[in-house]
C-alpha cells in the first residue's frame, strides 16, 4: 500500500473527493445496521416497536441510503480524477526520460505500462477499493454481536476467518510469480509485435512475411497460457477461502446445538447466532475475490511506481552564452556494459571534428549521448562552461541540431515537417533551407510542391529524400550545434557534394561534429578523432593520422571510414 500512496503523491492530485466519497460509501453500509439492530431486539423482546414504527424506521434507513449513495459516487469520480492526474504525470515522467529508454525493445513495455497496467489499476481502484474497506463495516458488526451473545462462538467464527485468510496468503507467492511471469510474457509479446509491424515491409520483400510469424503466434499462445495460469492462481485461493467461510455455518450450527444442550444458549440467541453468522459470511467471501483484484491492482502500482523512479533528465533551465562542447572523463554503461570510457573532449565555438572508426567502435553512442540522450554514468557534459543539468533539455535541444541515419518524420507534408524546426518560418526561409539541402527538384515533381503529403513517417519518399528532408530541418533550425551522424550514407555522389557545400556555408560559426562515412567527407575538418572499443585512442589532422595512427591508417587503405 505504500507504493500505492507514493503514486497519489506523485500524481499531485487533490485526494479529497476521493476520500469523502468513500466515507460515504462506508456510511451507505452502516446505515442497515439500524435494521438489523431493530431486527435483533425484536428477536430477544428487549425492545418492540410498533410495526408502524418499524415501517417507518426501515423506509427511513431506505432513503438515507440513497442520499448518502449519492456522496459515495464521489469515490468513483476522484479515483479517475487522481487516476487522469497519474497519467498525465506518468506522461511527463517519459517526456522526461533520456531518449534512449524511448527507442527499442523497451518500447512495448512502456506501452504495456500506460494502457492496460494504468487502466487495469484504474478500473480496480475506482470500482473495488471502495467496495472493499465498505465490506468490511457488516462482518465487524455481525462479530460484535456474536461476541455479545456468546464469546466462544465468535471466537470460532473469527478462527476460521484466520484460517481462510492463511489460505489467501498460502496462495499468494504462486500467484505472485504467476503475476511477474504473465507480466513478463505480456511484455515480450507486445516488444514481439512491435518488431514484426517494423520488419514486415523488409520481410515482404523476400516473401519470409511466415519469419517472425511464427515465434509471434508461439509467444501470443504462450501468453494466452501464462494468462490461464494466473487465473487458476488467483482463483484457487479465493476457491479455498471461500470453502472455508461457508464451512463456518455447519462449525456455528454445530456449536449453537451443543451450547443449547449445556443450557448455555437460548433459541432466540440462536436464531441472532445463525443471522450474524450468514450475514458476515457472505461479504467476507466477496472480500476474497476483492483481495484477488486488489492483487492485481498492487501488482500495477508496483510497475508504475518503478517507471516514476527511472532516470529523468532535469528540463528547465539557463541559456548557454557560449557554444563550446566539452566532455570531461565521461563514461556511458548501458546494461551493465561499458560502451564509452574516459572520454575527453573540448571543442572550440565554430570548430568541426569528425568521429571516426570501424563499426561497433562507440561513434553514433558518442554522438547520442552528446545529445543527451543517454545520461552519462560518470563525468560531466556541458555546453558554453555550464553542465547539461543547468542548461536542461528545452535549452539543450534549441541550441543543437541532430541529423541521424535514422530518419523520424511526420505523418503531414514536407511543410509540417520543415515547420518542426522553425514554426514562425516564412516561405523565403522554408525555401533557401529545401535548396540548401538539394529537396528543390523533389519539390518541383510533387503535385502540390511543398504542401504535398508524404504518408506516415514519409513512407512515400525515398532513403535519400528523406535524409535531405531530415538535413533541410536541422539547417532551418539553425542551431549553433550541428550533430551529423553519416548524413551522406543515402545520398550520391552530385547530391552529397551539394549537401556538403551547403552545410559548409550554412555551418560558419557553429560548432560541428559528424561521424564520417566516406573519407572524402573527413580531410578539411579541423580535428579527426579515432575511436576503438567506446575510447578515443587517436586524434589529429588526415595527413597526420595516416603516418602516425595505424588503425586509421588501415581504414584509408580499405577506402572508407565505416
Amino acid at each position: 500500500m505504500d507504493k500505492m500512496r507514493q503514486l497519489f503523491v506523485h500524481s499531485g492530485a487533490q485526494t479529497r473527493q476521493f476520500w469523502f466519497g468513500l466515507s460515504g460509501k462506508i456510511a451507505t453500509e452502516i446505515m442497515p445496521l439500524a435494521i438489523w439492530l431493530m431486527l435483533f431486539a425484536f428477536i430477544l423482546s428487549l425492545y418492540t416497536l410498533s410495526v408502524s414504527h418499524m415501517l417507518l424506521l426501515a423506509f427511513s434507513v431506505i432513503v438515507l441510503q440513497w442520499v448518502l449513495g449519492q456522496s459515495a459516487k464521489q469515490s468513483f469520480l476522484g479515483a479517475y480524477e487522481i487516476t487522469h492526474h497519474l497519467r498525465s504525470q506518468l506522461l511527463t515522467d517519459i517526456r522526461r526520460q533520456p531518449l534512449a529508454c524511448l527507442k527499442g525493445k523497451g518500447l512495448g513495455e512502456k506501452m504495456k505500462l500506460l494502457t492496460s497496467d494504468l487502466k487495469q489499476f484504474e478500473d480496480i481502484f475506482s470500482h473495488i477499493l471502495a467496495d472493499f474497506v465498505a465490506a468490511w463495516v457488516i462482518p465487524i458488526s455481525m462479530m460484535t454481536m456474536l461476541f455479545w451473545i456468546q464469546p466462544q462462538i465468535a471466537l470460532a467464527m473469527l478462527s476460521v476467518f484466520l484460517l481462510a485468510i492463511g489460505a489467501l496468503i498460502m496462495a499468494e507467492k504462486k500467484f505472485s510469480d504467476q503475476a511477474d511471469h504473465y507480466h513478463h510474457s505480456n511484455m515480450e509479446s507486445a516488444n514481439q509485435l512491435l518488431e514484426y509491424i517494423d520488419c514486415l515491409p523488409m520481410l515482404r520483400g523476400f516473401a519470409q512475411s511466415h519469419k517472425l510469424a511464427k515465434p509471434l503466434c508461439d509467444k501470443i499462445e504462450q501468453q494466452r497460457h501464462d494468462g490461464l495460469g494466473l487465473e487458476w492462481a488467483g482463483g484457487m485461493g479465493v476457491l479455498m477461502a471461500t470453502l472455508i467461510l461457508e464451512l463456518a455455518l455447519v462449525l456455528n450450527l454445530a456449536l449453537c446445538l451443543w451450547f443449547i444442550n449445556e443450557g448455555l444458549l437460548s433459541l432466540p440467541q440462536f436464531l441472532i447466532v445463525i443471522i450474524a453468522t450468514v450475514a458476515c459470511i457472505r461479504p467476507l467471501a466477496r472480500m476474497t475475490v476483492y483481495a484477488a483484484l486488489l492483487r492485481y491492482m498492487l501488482k500495477a502500482a508496483s510497475r508504475l511506481q518503478q517507471l516514476t523512479q527511472m532516470p529523468q533528465q532535469q528540463e528547465e533551465g539557463t541559456k548557454p552564452c557560449t557554444f563550446n562542447l566539452s566532455l570531461t572523463n565521461v563514461d556511458l554503461t548501458i546494461d551493465n556494459t561499458t560502451v564509452l570510457k574516459g572520454i575527453n573532449l573540448d571543442i572550440a565555438q565554430g570548430e568541426h571534428i569528425t568521429l571516426v572508426g570501424k563499426s561497433g567502435s562507440g561513434k553514433s553512442t558518442l554522438l547520442d549521448l552528446i545529445a543527451a540522450f543517454h545520461i552519462p554514468s560518470k563525468g560531466r557534459l556541458s555546453l558554453g562552461k555550464k553542465s547539461f543539468d543547468e542548461i536542461g533539455t528545452r535549452q539543450w535541444y534549441r541550441h543543437i541540431s541532430y541529423v541521424t541515419q535514422d530518419v523520424q518524420l511526420l505523418g503531414g507534408s514536407l511543410r509540417d515537417n520543415l515547420l518542426l524546426a522553425k514554426p514562425e518560418a516564412v516561405e523565403k526561409t522554408l525555401f533557401e533551407a529545401v535548396e540548401a539541402a538539394g529537396l528543390s527538384p523533389l519539390i518541383a515533381k510533387l503535385p502540390e510542391g511543398i504542401d504535398t503529403l508524404i504518408g506516415e513517417n514519409g513512407n512515400q519518399l525515398s532513403g535519400g529524400e528523406r535524409q535531405r528532408l531530415s538535413i533541410a530541418r536541422a539547417l532551418l533550425h539553425d542551431a549553433p550545434v550541428l550533430l551529423l551522424d553519416e548524413i551522406t550514407s543515402a545520398l550520391d555522389y552530385r547530391t552529397q557534394a551539394q549537401v556538403l557545400d551547403s552545410i559548409e556555408k550554412l555551418s560558419k560559426g557553429k560548432t560541428v561534429i559528424s561521424v564520417a562515412h566516406r573519407l572524402d567527407t573527413i580531410r578539411d575538418t579541423d580535428r579527426i578523432y579515432f575511436m576503438e572499443s567506446g575510447q578515443i585512442i587517436g586524434m589529429g589532422y588526415h595527413h597526420e593520422l595516416v603516418i602516425t595512427h595505424s588503425g586509421y591508417r588501415q581504414l584509408w587503405q580499405a577506402g572508407q571510414v565505416a
